[in-house]
């Protein structure tokens, strides 16, 4: 199967030093964007309770501390397991900016004398992960009560996630490959979406996680140009 071939040849190279550089900005920067959610969701949650129980103080006194307390606590914990769940699309979108160096060395190793280009600036792909990260909050807002329900009646909704997941990686990182490619010879649909599901499902594995959309940009240019050979 051409999508294990892929996947394969990309994990080979993972000792590449070239391929960690993106891994390594992708962990430091997803990290400090969830503390910070984490700290702003806290402070906002903090000042909304503050306000609801001095309204209460009048009729309910003695309630006042441990509802706000709990309130804050119980908030900041859900700002955080939202975020880690949504994290995903927020650390594939922060290696994304940082890809070309690996895409660059999947190529030279393998498709040395492959038409590529030079990669766009950091601008512009950052404008491309912003993008990405906006589009897929987009999608699972509105594909969000159809999860809630797919998760009431196993498996559908982790079968829903997995192509949702597949659906948006390999799209952006399609798109990313597809940059490299010269203008003449791009396709108008780029990416694999079973690739991309692929990378979804290893998303579930802890530490194989921080590797998965390197694997998947990796393999999509196996896929793209292996088959020009």
């Amino acid at each position: 199967m051409n999508m294990l071939r892929d996947y394969y040849l990309a994990f080979l190279q993972i000792t590449d030093s070239r391929m960690w550089k993106p891994v390594l900005w992708a962990i430091i920067l997803s990290s400090v964007a969830l503390l910070t959610c984490i700290i702003i969701g806290g402070a906002f949650l903090y000042q909304a309770f503050n306000s609801l129980t001095n309204n209460l103080a009048g009729w309910m006194i003695w309630a006042d501390g441990w509802i706000e307390g709990l309130g804050v606590l119980f908030g900041t914990l859900l700002i955080g397991v939202l975020g880690y769940f949504f994290l995903a699309s927020v650390y594939a979108a922060f290696l994304g900016i940082f890809l070309d160096g690996a895409l660059d060395a999947v190529k030279e190793v393998h498709y040395p004398n492959a038409d590529w280009i030079n990669p766009p600036g950091i601008i512009e792909s950052t404008i491309s992960s912003l993008r990405f990260i906006l589009w897929s909050l987009v999608v699972y807002l509105i594909t969000s009560p159809l999860l809630i329900i797919g998760y009431l009646i196993p498996p559908i909704g982790l079968i829903l996630q997995l192509f949702l997941g597949g659906y948006l990686l390999s799209k952006e990182y399609g798109q990313l490959v597809e940059m490299r490619i010269p203008h003449e010879q791009r396709r108008k649909k780029s990416g694999s979406l079973i690739h991309g599901t692929f990378a979804t499902f290893l998303w579930a594995f802890p530490l194989i996680n921080l590797i998965a959309p390197l694997l998947l940009g990796a393999s999509l240019v196996h896929n793209r140009l292996g088959k020009e050979r």
